[in-house]
C-alpha cells in the first residue's frame, strides 16, 4: 500500500498487487479500514521505515520510528484504533497459570476472581512472555463491520493497471514448471487484451519485473472525522497481508 495524499478527511493512493493469493483489491469499506489499522499497529511497534533503495518493494516512511510512535502516541483517536485492532486480531488478555484474569500488570490478581474462558469468548491464541500467560479473545468481524460503517463514508477503488497482455505472458518459461504440451502457449500468444491475474503463469512474468511495473489499483477514501488519518502522511509504503476480512 503507497498513500500518495491526505487532505482533511480523505486519503489516496495506491494498492499495489504482489502475491498471486490477492490478487484483487476488495471492494467492501473494511479493507480500507484494516490499511489504517495495520499502519497505526506498525507505528506502534516501531515496524515502519524507510528502507534502502536497493530493497525490492521496500517501505516507505519520511519520519524516524521514535517519530512515528510519538505520532500515534498523540492521536486524538488511538483508543479507537487499539479496539479495532482487537476486534481483528482478538483482545490479549493476562492470566495466570489457572487462567484467571490479571491486572495489565500480569501479576494483580483480578477480584471478583474469573477465569478468562468464562467470561469471554477466546479465540486459539495464547502464550507466555516476560511479563505473565496470556489469553486472546476471539475476533469480532461484525462488531468491525458495523464501526467501519461509522468511519469510512466514501471509498472508491478504480480499474488494475499496468496488467500485463496475453502475448507477454505466453513469452515466459518456468525453469520449475514448464509449458506443457497440451497448454496453449501458441494460442496464448496471439490472444488480445490484457491478462487474467487469476491465471498463475502471469505471476511467473510479474516476478521479473520493477516494482514500479507490476499491477495496481489508485484508491480514495474519505473517513468521517480527519482524525482517522493522523497517523497517515504522503510517501507512506508499506507491505500489508490484509484483504479486507476479520
Amino acid at each position: 500500500m503507497s498513500i500518495d495524499t491526505v487532505e482533511d478527511s480523505t486519503f489516496r493512493g495506491r494498492v499495489h498487487l504482489i502475491n498471486p493469493d490477492a490478487w484483487q483489491v476488495p471492494s467492501k469499506p473494511t479493507f480500507p479500514m484494516a490499511l489504517l489499522v495495520d499502519a497505526w499497529f506498525l507505528l506502534t511497534n516501531g515496524y515502519l521505515r524507510n528502507d534502502d533503495d536497493r530493497v525490492p518493494r521496500g517501505d516507505r516512511y519520511p519520519f524516524s520510528k521514535e517519530r512515528g510512535k510519538e505520532i500515534v502516541a498523540g492521536m486524538r483517536l488511538k483508543d479507537d484504533f487499539q479496539e479495532l485492532h482487537d476486534f481483528i486480531f482478538g483482545k490479549e488478555l493476562r492470566v495466570d497459570t489457572a487462567g484467571y484474569l490479571l491486572a495489565d500488570d500480569g501479576r494483580t490478581l483480578l477480584e471478583p476472581r474469573r477465569r478468562a474462558k468464562d467470561v469471554y469468548e477466546l479465540g486459539g491464541g495464547s502464550g507466555q512472555d516476560e511479563i505473565s500467560h496470556y489469553v486472546q479473545t476471539a475476533s469480532n468481524a461484525e462488531a468491525f463491520a458495523q464501526r467501519t460503517a461509522d468511519v469510512v463514508t466514501a471509498y472508491h477503488s478504480g480499474p488494475v493497471r499496468k496488467v500485463p497482455l496475453w502475448s507477454e505472458v505466453a513469452t515466459v518459461e518456468d525453469e520449475y514448471q514448464p509449458w506443457e504440451p497440451g497448454e496453449s502457449r501458441e494460442e496464448m500468444a496471439t490472444w488480445q487484451g490484457p491478462a487474467d491475474l487469476e491465471y498463475w503463469r502471469v505471476w511467473r512474468l510479474l516476478e521479473t519485473r520493477p516494482f514500479e511495473d507490476r499491477p495496481y489499483v489508485d484508491i480514495t477514501v474519505t473517513v468521517s472525522d480527519p482524525a482517522y488519518l493522523e497517523h497517515m502522511t504522503d510517501g507512506m509504503r508499506w507491505s500489508t497481508t490484509h484483504t479486507g476480512r476479520v
